[in-house]
């Protein structure tokens, strides 16, 4: 499909070209202050492009928003998973968030066991 729309624009503006080129009558345009001279097919090429490039940059432009906005809808549809409990996350004991009453009546918090892993580290295997 790009191949098509690449050729299309291509043999436009090849056509154009040749348009131009075999156009060679003059004419000139008053613009007030200023007298503009040059071919025919020059003003309706300018004229096609005044024409063409504002509603081609509104069409962009639209669709530029519009893109935005799908994937943001898409985004917020997309269904949210809920977080897996892991080692690190584990819920700690209320005996170690619980704060003394006395700090001669509380009993030091236990410390939690250090999480094993069952490949063993490269300084005991000496690699």
């Amino acid at each position: 499909m790009q191949f098509i729309k690449i050729l299309f624009w291509v043999l436009l503006l090849v056509a154009t070209f040749i348009f131009w080129w075999t156009n060679e009558a003059r004419a000139s345009l008053d613009l007030g202050a200023a007298v503009v001279e040059a071919r025919v097919s020059t003003f309706v090429v300018g004229a096609f492009l005044i024409g063409f490039l504002p509603t081609w940059l509104l069409l962009r432009g639209s669709k530029w928003r519009l893109s935005r906005r799908i994937k943001t809808l898409e985004d917020a549809a997309k269904p949210v998973s809920a977080p897996t409990p892991t080692a690190s996350h584990a819920p700690v004991p209320a005996a170690a968030t619980a704060t003394p009453s006395s700090p001669t009546t509380a009993k030091p918090a236990a410390e939690p066991a250090p999480a094993v892993s069952s490949v063993d580290s490269p300084k005991k295997t000496g690699l």
